[in-house]
């Protein structure tokens, strides 16, 4: 299972924070997350903006969380996810 799914599920309902491999983050308010086996699916909102991101898992164990952000054309990949942590209240 991996680990930064994990954590994203387990901090759920409370707000994280999720940082991108170019160190660029969001704060989200996740809405779901499940475990289909060993894969991810997530949805949140953006804490600033209230725009809708799905983080999943992908690769061939599973290995990488990536996340997109909901546009008008679709899902636009925002990137590869490298750290979680929760947002004090």
């Amino acid at each position: 299972m991996n680990t930064l799914a994990k954590r994203i599920h387990n901090i759920t309902p409370d707000p994280l924070r999720i940082t991108f491999t170019d160190g660029t983050t969001v704060d989200l308010r996740m809405q779901s997350t499940e475990f289909f086996q060993e894969a991810f699916q997530g949805e949140g909102v953006s804490v600033a903006d209230n725009e809708t991101y799905r983080i999943i898992t992908e690769g061939e164990d599973d290995e990488t969380v990536v996340a997109g952000k909901e546009t008008e054309d679709g899902w636009e990949i925002v990137g590869a996810v490298v750290d979680v942590t929760p947002i004090d209240a």
